[in-house]
This record gives structure tokens, C-alpha cells and sequence, in this order.
């Protein structure tokens, strides 16, 4: 096997032309210079120099060893940098996410794989924003509602998640199968204020409602609880263990039936991370 030292004093002899330039620019002797390259010809068993009493230059033989030699080291070094920079970027890894159910879920399974990374997270409620995050590297993985076709990108489907509206009994939809999200018109809701795109729904389609937005999930489900005021569950996070429990004797979850509200999520990454991705959602 070739030392990357002997490749590194043959670059340098090629760069120099003299042993005296090149046993300066490697910081070695002259000697100790002269053996590695003695030592490259026995390992290759060919001649790489032209030799005379005084004088030492690369025959054409030598020149083709030189031009591997570089690209060998070229690719050790990129090697160095690339393991070096994956490590950092694994070790530590951002989720975005347009939704905070599929980024809960996501960033336990990555715990529990990979109990030694830290996991940050944060819900965005654009599509866009998210892809520009992962192109500019300000993510590692982004769960989006939007499958894009890039080469850059590796995308997994994570689930299906629908939303629903939580009404007591006693209201005047709640006797219903399903509703559209225009029966809603005029209702007031009570919701929590981090719900990604979710929340951008719900306004937009939801003509002249008004909405009661709380921080504290522990707080918003006691006033769920103790309210008769419509609010929204997911056929996830209506019995999520790691929510505090909701009450809903007193109340029907009712499906609602808008594309918009009954989505896809898909987990994407760039294809350097795909294995960890394939390994977290195995």
C-alpha cells in the first residue's frame, strides 16, 4: 500500500522540479525525500525518474504516477472535509415541519434511533419556506405537505392526517357525518396558536369565523374541556399520548371533508442524510 506521505513527496518533487525545493516545501530532508521516492518505484516496480550524477527529473512514467497522486489526494482530502462536515451536520439535526403532529412523531423516532443527536425543531406554516431552508441548509429535513421532484432531495411519504372539528353535542353540526369547511362560517374556536399550515386553512376558508388562540397546550385542552366553544382535533392528535387528555365525552369529533384539510405529508432530506432518514422511519 501506498503512505499518502510518499504521494505527497512526489506532488512535491513535481511542483519543485529539484529535491532541495521539494524536501523545503514537505519539511523533510533531502535524504528522507530521496528514499520515499526510491520507496514508490520498488512498491510500483517501474522506474518513475530519469537519474544522472547530478540531476533527477519524472520520465513519462513518473509524470503518469504524479497525475494519479494528485487526484488521490485531491480525493482524500475531499473525503476529510465531506466525513468531517456530514458528522457535524448529523450530530445535530433541524426539523422543520408545516405541521406539529408529523414533526412530534419524526423527531421521536430520529430520539430513539439516534439517542446521541440532537434534535431541534420548529413548525413553519409555508411549503416554500421550508424547501428554502433544505436548499440553503438551514435544515437537514423538512416535512412538507408538497412532494417536489429534485435531484437534490430524497423524499419519503410519512402519513396521512385529517382534520377534524370538535363540537359538543349539543350543537347544532354535531349530529352530522361530515361537514364542508364553509358550514363553519360565523363560529368562533378555540385553537392552539402553533399549528402550521394548518392555522393559514382554517382562516382562509373559514368565512367570518374569529379564533381564540392559546400558547399553552395544557391550558387550551382544560378550556376544550370546560368550553362550549368548537375547537379542531386530527385523527392524530386527538388521542395522542403526549398531549394532555381531552374530555370529549361532551363532545363529537365531526371529519371534514375539504382536500385541504385531509393531507399527505411527506418527510424529505438531502440524499446525503437519506440512510438516517430510511433508518428513522424504517
Amino acid at each position: 500500500m501506498i503512505e499518502t506521505y510518499i504521494l505527497q513527496n512526489l506532488v512535491a518533487f513535481a511542483d519543485s522540479n529539484t529535491l532541495v525545493a521539494a524536501s523545503e516545501k514537505v519539511n523533510v530532508t533531502q535524504p528522507s525525500l530521496s528514499r520515499s521516492l526510491q520507496k514508490l518505484e520498488d512498491i510500483l516496480g517501474v522506474p518513475l525518474f530519469n537519474r544522472t550524477k547530478n540531476t533527477i527529473a519524472l520520465n513519462q512514467t513518473g509524470l503518469l504516477a504524479v497525475k494519479y497522486a494528485r487526484q488521490i489526494l485531491s480525493l482524500q482530502n475531499e473525503m476529510e472535509r465531506e466525513v468531517l462536515d456530514f458528522y457535524n451536520r448529523t450530530r445535530e439535526i433541524k426539523i422543520l415541519s408545516i405541521a406539529p403532529m408529523p414533526l412530534h412523531l419524526l423527531s421521536e423516532k430520529f430520539a430513539t434511533i439516534f439517542p446521541q443527536t440532537k434534535i431541534l425543531s420548529e413548525i413553519k406554516d409555508e411549503n416554500k419556506t421550508l424547501f428554502s431552508a433544505l436548499e440553503h441548509d438551514k435544515a437537514q429535513i423538512i416535512i412538507t405537505t408538497e412532494k417536489r421532484v429534485d435531484e437534490r432531495f430524497y423524499t419519503r411519504e410519512f402519513f396521512e392526517e385529517h382534520l377534524k372539528v370538535f363540537l359538543p353535542k349539543s350543537h347544532s353540526l354535531a349530529r352530522r357525518k361530515s361537514v364542508h369547511l364553509k358550514d363553519l362560517a360565523g363560529e368562533t374556536f378555540i385553537m392552539s396558536s402553533a399549528l402550521g399550515f394548518w392555522t393559514n386553512v382554517v382562516k382562509r376558508e373559514i368565512e367570518g369565523a374569529k379564533f381564540i388562540e392559546q400558547d399553552n397546550i395544557t391550558d387550551l385542552r382544560d378550556i376544550i374541556n370546560h368550553s362550549t366553544l368548537p375547537a379542531f382535533v386530527t385523527d392524530f392528535s386527538e388521542k395522542a399520548s403526549h398531549l394532555p387528555t381531552l374530555e370529549n365525552t361532551g363532545r363529537i369529533a365531526v371529519p371534514i371533508t375539504d382536500d385541504a384539510v385531509n393531507v399527505h405529508f411527506y418527510a424529505v432530506c438531502r440524499v446525503e442524510i437519506m440512510r438516517q432518514l430510511d433508518e428513522a422511519l424504517a
